[in-house]
């Protein structure tokens, strides 16, 4: 792809709260899995938590082929190869449990993906871009999280201070807002906590509200809250916090990040390492969808 092209960007958002779900279908769901999953799924001792490990591997898989025939249909000259069946696609793991394609399902496909799930909902990016850091998260805002002890171990000096200036009602917000967003770079850089929180930051400032559209079963509305500037932070600057020397930030080239607000108790952020526009197609995935795959 070359510098400047749009990257086409799926986000799928799939409802994990599914009280008709029989056990005959989660049987037949379960069937679906490759053994290693299927043992996965089965050691969740509460049946909540089962059901929803059931069901995001589930939407992972059928969503990865859809979008994978999606993309092979939509691109002249594409070189991707032909139709995968969910129960085909295979992953490996990073050193810190990040899932991806296996070398060969990469090699067949050359699809990114990340998903994050909370509450009711799992979200899922995909894209075809081989070379693409790509990470996501959703978070529900939960009134019984003690914010302020939080602060100090995990936001620099400049994230704590602009939501401390917020008015105490916005505190909350800003908090799961800065969360979701940190948690999308992270997540995008395969690392997990051996990267730290403090090694970046994000400057947030109003914009104009840009609905984001999810098309499809009980379609829902996504607003884009802010406008988002990451800031890496020297090495040898993390152990003082930054102190006041703005010197010790800089930008982070050839990444962008979003943040959006879906009704009044979920956010999302979306972080990824390029500067491209994005093409994004978002959809509302229904569990029916599931079982016609």
């Amino acid at each position: 792809m070359a510098a400047g092209d749009a990257i086409s960007l799926y986000l799928y958002l799939c409802p994990l709260n599914l009280p008709g779900l029989s056990s005959e279908l989660q049987a037949y769901l379960l069937d679906t899995l490759p053994l290693d999953e299927q043992q996965k799924v089965m050691r969740y001792r509460m049946a909540p938590a089962r059901e929803k490990g059931l069901l995001v591997r589930c939407y992972l898989r059928a969503l990865l082929s859809k979008a994978h025939t999606q993309l092979n249909q939509s691109q002249l000259n594409s070189d991707i190869g032909g139709a995968i069946a969910p129960s085909e696609w295979r992953f490996d793991y990073l050193d810190k449990g990040k899932p991806m394609l296996s070398k060969a399902f990469f090699a067949r496909s050359h699809l990114v993906f990340n998903l994050s799930h909370s509450g009711d909902y799992m979200l899922l990016a995909i894209a075809k871009s081989p070379q693409l850091e790509l990470g996501v998260d959703i978070e529900r805002l939960r009134q019984n999280t003690n914010i302020h002890a939080i602060l100090n171990h995990y936001f620099t000096r400049q994230e704590r201070e602009a939501l401390l200036a917020l008015p105490s009602a916005r505190q909350r917000q800003r908090f799961f807002d800065l969360w979701a967003l940190k948690e999308s770079y992270i997540k995008a850089k395969g690392l997990g906590l051996a990267l730290s929180l403090k090694s970046f930051y994000f400057e947030l400032s109003e914009t104009q509200h840009q609905a984001l559209n999810f098309k499809g079963l009980d379609a829902r509305q996504g607003r884009l809250e802010q406008a988002v500037r990451l800031f890496l932070v020297k090495e040898d600057s993390q152990q003082t916090d930054l102190g006041n020397d703005p010197q010790q930030a800089q930008p982070a080239a050839g990444w962008q990040s979003m943040l959006w607000q879906l009704g009044d108790e979920y956010r999302f952020a979306l972080s990824l390492s390029s500067a491209d526009p994005l093409d994004l197609r978002c959809e509302m995935v229904s569990a029916q969808a599931l079982l016609s795959e």
